[in-house]
């Protein structure tokens, strides 16, 4: 690896996150949940029908859904994605609840070594189009200030809807490899004493 390469990543803290993909993964998409999730769980030991009777249970999917099926993008931490080794050497680590300004910022220390037009210059002011699957053509609004909003959960407005202490004490303890990360620096989202 070269110390010339910007390696970046974007961060989000495990108690939103997790809240977020429950309320995206098994309530919001419903029936897709119970007829993937819920299959994957039975096939590694957990029982199909209390899986589709429960998913919809912030405490069954911490307790059940995150712990068996651990892998899964959506609820694996942070940390575990990337060898420890690796750490040191990223270079920029921002954060998705401030996924806007944080984008800019990295963008903007991007420079061009043929131009010296840094990325926020070239295409993050204006971002891209109408969609935002589509990389082609430059929109009217600064990039990642619009958000997809096929996700969207709002989970940071509903954190006390959902955790208990005890949801709270389990996350912080099975995440704590996120939490603990020097590098991660998340805002403090402690919900009880």
């Amino acid at each position: 690896t070269s110390p010339k390469w910007t390696r970046a990543i974007f961060v989000r803290n495990p108690k939103p996150r997790l809240l977020s993909a429950f309320l995206d993964k098994a309530v919001a998409h419903s029936k897709h949940f119970t007829g993937a999730t819920c299959v994957s769980f039975a096939k590694v030991g957990g029982d199909y029908q209390y899986c589709v009777d429960h998913h919809e249970e912030f405490e069954f999917f911490l307790y059940n859904i995150t712990t068996r099926l651990g892998k899964n993008v959506h609820w694996r931490s942070i940390y575990s994605r990337v060898d420890e080794k690796w750490w040191p050497w990223i270079n920029y680590i921002a954060n998705m609840e401030n996924l806007s300004e944080d984008a800019e910022h990295f963008l903007r220390s991007i420079k061009s070594k043929v131009d010296g037009v840094s990325a926020w210059d070239r295409i993050g002011k204006t971002g891209w189009g109408d969609n935002e699957r589509q990389c082609d053509s430059l929109g009217n609004s600064s990039f990642l200030a619009l958000k997809d909003t096929r996700h969207k959960t709002n989970a940071l407005d509903h954190m006390r809807e959902y955790y208990t202490p005890k949801l709270e004490r389990f996350v912080e303890t099975h995440y704590a490899d996120d939490f603990n990360n020097p590098f991660f620096k998340f805002n403090d989202t402690k919900l009880f004493d």
